[in-house]
């Protein structure tokens, strides 16, 4: 189970994790060690599963802070981590796996060097996009299919304003735009304005922002209005749902719609989705297609057995 993964994580982690590549290397099989940076703990659980653990160390990125604290660093620390292990010189056997977010929609982004990518926008959304995962949950969850309808609309647009918060530089505070301000309790359902509602959510945490000096709250305003404009003339409306939409914000809509989010909890249901998502659909994403065509030259056999 993922939970029980997820222990045994982070009771690994107690190091930074370019500390525990430098000591790696520093051993006697640093030549048949391929090193594996995901971005969190979940992730980890997740994605260890599908490689062969006698030759591929795998962490998610930490950071060890000036109070000398070890920190989760999610995507950004990902990346420097591979990046400064590459600069090191000691080894090229290195690469990270990272959520995708809203990069397809940022012009002329490229990924840097060993760096791989979800399918969908992120973990979450790339399960939920399977049909494996679609039918655990179809069994599980009463009427899901109504469910993801009744959500469906909501999340695309709270998915869209993260794409203009991301490609326009707005700086929104998500954290005090939280999809559930959408979700009508007593009812157990969207309330009816939910529009309204996360757009007005989705102002004051961009405008809002008592870490914006004047200048940059003028900026703001101006990269708002270009957001704005641009969604006038460029619509979302016909990308695939699961590169739109946040993963915790579907699991979240989705347990709350439940009317019983003790039993269909947001991490009851990853779990569900987490066990339901097999090696062989691993083996159908891109990403797989990605490292397996990537492996070969370096004279890696990554995977495990199941999936290969």
């Amino acid at each position: 189970m993922a939970e029980t993964l997820r222990t045994v994580v982070e009771q690994d982690m107690r190091l930074h994790t370019l500390g525990h590549i430098e000591t790696k290397l520093k051993g006697n099989r640093k030549e048949r060690t391929t090193f594996v940076i995901v971005e969190g703990g979940d992730d980890l659980a997740f994605y260890g599963r599908f490689f062969d653990r006698r030759c591929v160390a795998m962490y998610y990125a930490t950071k060890l802070t000036e109070e000398g604290i070890v920190t989760t660093g999610g995507c950004a620390e990902l990346q420097n981590i591979v990046k400064t292990v590459l600069e090191g010189g000691k080894t090229d056997k290195v690469l990270g796996i990272m959520d995708t977010d809203y990069r397809k929609y940022i012009k002329d982004y490229e990924y840097p060097r060993n760096i791989f990518h979800t399918d969908s926008r992120d973990m979450e959304t790339t399960a939920l996009n399977t049909p494996s995962v679609n039918r655990a949950l179809s069994q599980w969850i009463p009427d899901y299919e109504g469910k993801m309808r009744t959500i469906e609309p909501v999340l695309r647009h709270a998915g869209e304003r993260r794409i203009l918060n991301d490609k326009f530089r707005i700086g929104c505070n998500f954290g005090k735009c939280k999809i559930s301000k959408v979700f009508d309790d007593r009812n157990h359902t969207v309330f009816g304005d939910w529009k309204q509602r996360y757009n007005k959510a989705f102002l004051h945490a961009s405008l809002n922002n008592k870490r914006k000096n004047t200048m940059q709250q003028i900026e703001t305003v101006w990269n708002l209005c270009r957001a704005f404009v641009h969604q006038s003339f460029h619509s979302y409306k016909q990308e695939c749902t699961f590169d739109v939409l946040q993963g915790h914000d579907t699991l979240l809509l989705l347990s709350l719609m439940t009317a019983n989010n003790s039993v269909y909890s947001i991490q009851a249901i990853w779990e569900k989705c987490f066990d339901a998502y097999k090696p062989s659909d691993f083996a159908q994403t891109r990403l797989f297609a990605a490292i397996d065509a990537w492996q070969p030259e370096r004279g890696l056999s990554l995977f495990k057995a199941a999936v290969a």
